[in-house]
């Protein structure tokens, strides 16, 4: 009877420990969206759905460039335009906020969420703040520029797939 109560005891402590080991590594939502809100993610979402705009349908009139009658191409750019705006509300901060904060929390500790906090509100994380939209630009400038020498290349590997994939018809 003893060991069954020092067994039960022990579990119970155990248990207690794991709890409350458990409550401190699961960080806090008001936590997450406190670490989100200063990384600015909201004005990014925002930023990335104006430069968007313009360069989608300008992409979009070129690739029909010639085929549609001015008309017909003021039509489609209007809902084009209704297009991005429908996903700018669907895509919005206000309806991506509850997922982002759960991935951030699947992640991260409570602990960890405050260290992350504290160095974005120091100058070098304003900074790194400030500079990463900057970064983010000028790599996929260097993946542009990268894709862009391969295009040659990609476009021979196409040909000589649907050339392959024509003679393998006729068989």
């Amino acid at each position: 009877m003893k060991n069954a109560r020092l067994i039960i005891t022990v579990l119970l402590i155990v248990t207690i420990c794991f709890a409350s080991g458990a409550a401190q590594m699961t960080p806090d939502y008001d936590s997450v969206e406190e670490l989100l809100l200063l990384l600015r993610i909201d004005e990014t979402l925002a930023r990335t759905f104006e430069q968007m705009r313009p360069t989608f349908l300008q992409y979009f009139q070129q690739m029909v460039a010639g085929e549609l009658t001015p008309e017909q191409l003021q039509i489609v750019e209007k809902y084009m335009g209704k297009l991005l705006d429908l996903m700018q509300e669907e895509m919005s901060w206000e309806k991506l906020k509850d997922d982002y904060i759960r991935i951030y929390m699947s992640v991260y500790t409570e602990e960890e969420i405050q260290e992350l906090i504290k160095f974005y509100q120091s100058p070098v994380g304003q900074k790194t703040i400030e500079q990463t939209p900057i970064l983010m630009e000028q790599s996929m400038e260097i993946s542009q520029k990268y894709l862009m020498n391969t295009w040659p290349k990609i476009q021979a590997l196409s040909e000589e797939m649907q050339a392959e994939l024509e003679a393998s018809f006729g068989k």
